[in-house]
């Protein structure tokens, strides 16, 4: 499903045998990798990035996911469980709302190395949820 410029898919596994499965997260360069949990009821982000373009794969539980332009406008959500993605482009303001108890691997084009994390992020104070 995509919307402004969010795309969420459900990642299928590209091998199954007797020994369990692999499945590829993402085939895109990244810069970092981040393991994020939540405990139901967290909230988290509430911000976009300028540049860098973010990458998630939820690994359990359900999140919502809210995304909308930085004006407020073209809010939408999608619930995210087990085993899909999202891939949110620079500019796009998200939001994360756990369900239930979750975690999730984070990736970003952009090291979260010194500063420039924080120089690319830009916190928001709309009314997401």
């Amino acid at each position: 499903m995509e919307n402004n410029q969010v795309t969420v898919t459900h990642v299928e596994p590209v091998h199954t045998d007797d020994r369990g499965v692999i499945v590829d997260i993402l085939n895109k360069p990244i810069s970092h990798v981040g393991y994020i949990t939540f405990a139901k009821g967290a909230v988290r982000a509430k911000h976009y990035h300028t540049v860098s373009v973010q990458y998630d794969y939820i690994l359990s539980g359900k999140i919502k996911l809210t995304t909308c332009l930085p004006d407020g406008s073209d809010k939408k959500e999608n619930i995210l469980t087990e085993g899909m993605s999202s891939e949110i482009a620079p500019g796009v303001v998200h939001m994360y709302t756990a369900l239930e108890d979750s975690a999730m691997i984070d990736m970003t084009t952009l090291s979260r190395d010194s500063d420039g994390y924080e120089k690319d992020t830009v916190r928001v104070d709309l009314m997401l949820d």
